[in-house]
């Protein structure tokens, strides 16, 4: 049996069930056969709870009871409480089958959003109590997944590492940028390193501190450093500097000649599925895995 305690009264699940079962069924009577039941158990479950309450939740003078001012507000609340405790049943049968009650993912800050959708989405559909948890990260999946911070990651693994289990899934392609009115704009997509290690260059930082954790840069004491794609960008587009950018987020500015090409220097960049060896993965985690690394992701 369950009860909510207060200072002043207490009241049982049941007793608002049997409430919840009169109001579905019309009458006393009916929800003693609905509950299966004596009618006096039905009725001594309301009148405790009324005792307990203070106030009556029905008006019993006419030839069916029909709920008071106070009864109608007590039943409104109630309500919310039952689907609250439905909820919780749910949850809990879906933990006994094994079901992650959540799922922490790591999401490198390169991979394209788009493609991630699809799997959410499957996730979704067939694991509603699993809340998901997207971290995005820089540089830091591997960290991440070592450190159990994470279940799975979606990342470019910057140092191949023992202890992890790792899928290729896709390359994107990086483009050096710079703004249209920026002076190594005037080169013309030629510019050499000398000249480029004259102006700033705007970097990503890895999300986690640790050594050997940049990449690509010219200069490592001319450059600007942020923490996502969308501060990078916009930093380019205000001319402070130039910098790498995913082909994917910058060909809208590209086409706009709001950033222009500084140099002959694509860059592909491997981006892997990853989840630490040995870990044993549960239904959730297991069909993220099997879709991100069924080869059909783009």
């Amino acid at each position: 049996m369950i009860y909510f305690l207060d200072y002043d009264f207490f009241m049982t699940l049941d007793q608002i069930q049997v409430l919840q079962s009169i109001l579905e069924t019309g009458s006393f009577r009916a929800a003693s056969q609905k509950l299966n039941r004596a009618q006096s158990a039905v009725s001594y479950a309301i009148r405790s709870l009324e005792d307990e309450l203070g106030f009556s939740i029905f008006d019993r003078s006419g030839y069916r009871p029909r709920l008071t001012k106070e009864g109608t507000g007590f039943f409104k609340k109630a309500e919310e409480l039952l689907g609250d405790y439905q909820s919780l049943q749910k949850t809990v049968q879906y933990l006994k089958r094994g079901h992650e009650p959540v799922i922490r993912l790591a999401i490198s800050a390169h991979w394209p959003l788009p493609s991630l959708i699809s799997g959410l989405r499957k996730l979704a559909a067939q694991f509603p109590q699993t809340e998901i948890k997207i971290i995005s990260e820089v540089l830091s999946g591997e960290d991440l997944l070592l450190n159990e911070q994470v279940d799975l990651a979606l990342s470019q693994v910057f140092q191949q590492r023992s202890g992890l289990s790792v899928r290729k899934v896709m390359e994107v392609v990086q483009v050096p940028v710079c703004a249209s009115s920026h002076p190594l704009a005037k080169l013309k997509g030629k510019a050499p390193p000398d000249e480029l290690a004259k102006h700033s260059q705007v970097v990503l930082r890895s999300t986690l501190d640790g050594p050997g954790k940049s990449a690509a840069i010219l200069n490592p004491l001319n450059t600007v450093s942020v923490d996502n794609f969308l501060s990078k960008k916009e930093l380019l587009r205000g001319g402070l500097g130039w910098g790498f950018m995913p082909e994917h987020l910058v060909t809208p500015e590209i086409k706009k000649k709001e950033l222009v090409i500084t140099h002959n220097d694509v860059q592909k960049i491997p981006l892997s599925l990853a989840v630490r060896q040995g870990q044993k993965l549960g239904p959730c985690s297991q069909l993220l895995w099997d879709h991100f690394s069924s080869g059909k992701v783009k």
